[in-house]
């Protein structure tokens, strides 16, 4: 009896997280709006729309930011895009562009399969972060979107 009870939690939990909001990687790169830059991109962007990077390292691998642009793309060790960086409001991640109301973001990221995970600036889902950078004024000044290890 207690091995059929643990089989039946077994399966309980492995349905639990089936059912578990879960956003494509495809759906993810489709979502991007960032001069064309796309998580898990091996491109080595030294230079978007003219605009010459600045390096720097970081624990994960480095950070290319692009001042003029007001963007910062991430490398991991393996060169490949893990984090995306805007607060430009020409950009958008997930349909969140910087100078909308956190509101109308907040609806749009929860919109796109994410949930909600600790602060109310921060969303998860399946592998990826996602952060909202928010000024007193409830209004987004900037985009963060990277993979989770």
């Amino acid at each position: 009896m207690k091995f059929k009870k643990a089989i039946l939690m077994l399966l309980f939990l492995v349905l639990a997280g089936c059912m578990g909001k879960y956003v494509e990687n495809e759906k993810v790169r489709d979502q991007i709006n960032v001069f064309g830059v796309a998580l898990f991109s091996s491109v080595d962007y030294k230079e978007i729309n003219g605009v010459s990077a600045t390096e720097e390292p970081c624990l994960k691998g480095y950070d290319r930011s692009y001042d003029a642009l007001d963007i910062t793309v991430g490398y991991g060790f393996n060169k490949r895009i893990r984090k995306i960086i805007t607060r430009n409001p020409t950009t958008s991640l997930f349909g969140v562009s910087p100078g909308m109301s956190f509101g109308e973001g907040r609806q749009k990221i929860l919109g796109a399969g994410f949930i909600e995970a600790g602060s109310s600036y921060k969303f998860k889902a399946d592998g990826f972060s996602l952060t909202l950078l928010v000024d007193g004024s409830q209004k987004i000044f900037g985009i963060a979107v990277e993979l989770l290890d």
